[in-house]
C-alpha cells in the first residue's frame, strides 16, 4: 500500500503498488475531521490506530481512523507559526513527535 496526500483535494489517498486507487478520505472545512484551508494535509503519518495529520492555517495535530473518522486532537491550540506546518511520526501511535521548522524543535505529545 502507498498512502499519499492530495492536498488540492484535502484527502489522504490509499493506492496499490501498480499505481491503483484503493481508497480516499478526507473533505475540506473546519470541522476536527475536516482539513482546512489549501494545502492540507500538510504532512501525515500511519499509525496503529489510523493517522496522525498535521495542518498547516490552524496548525493543528490529530488523530483519524484507517477510515478518516476523527478521533481526538494530539495539538489543536498551540502557538505555533500558522503558516508553517509541524512534520508529524509515531510508532506507536502514543508518543507523537512533531518537528517545528519554524523554531527548530521537536515537540513531544504523549496520548492517555
Amino acid at each position: 500500500m502507498v498512502f499519499a496526500a492530495n492536498t488540492g483535494y484535502r484527502r489522504i489517498e490509499r493506492w496499490t503498488a501498480d499505481g491503483k486507487k484503493i481508497s480516499q478520505f478526507g473533505e475540506p472545512g473546519t470541522a476536527p475531521g475536516a482539513f482546512c484551508g489549501c494545502c492540507n494535509p500538510a504532512h501525515f503519518a500511519v499509525i496503529p490506530l489510523g493517522f496522525v495529520t498535521a495542518e498547516k492555517g490552524i496548525n493543528r495535530i490529530k488523530i483519524l481512523g484507517p477510515d478518516g473518522a476523527f478521533i481526538e486532537f494530539v495539538s489543536s491550540k498551540n502557538s505555533f507559526t500558522p503558516s508553517v506546518p509541524l512534520d508529524v511520526a509515531s510508532n506507536d501511535g502514543i508518543t507523537i513527535y512533531a518537528a517545528n521548522p519554524a523554531d527548530s524543535k521537536l515537540y513531544v505529545f504523549k496520548r492517555k
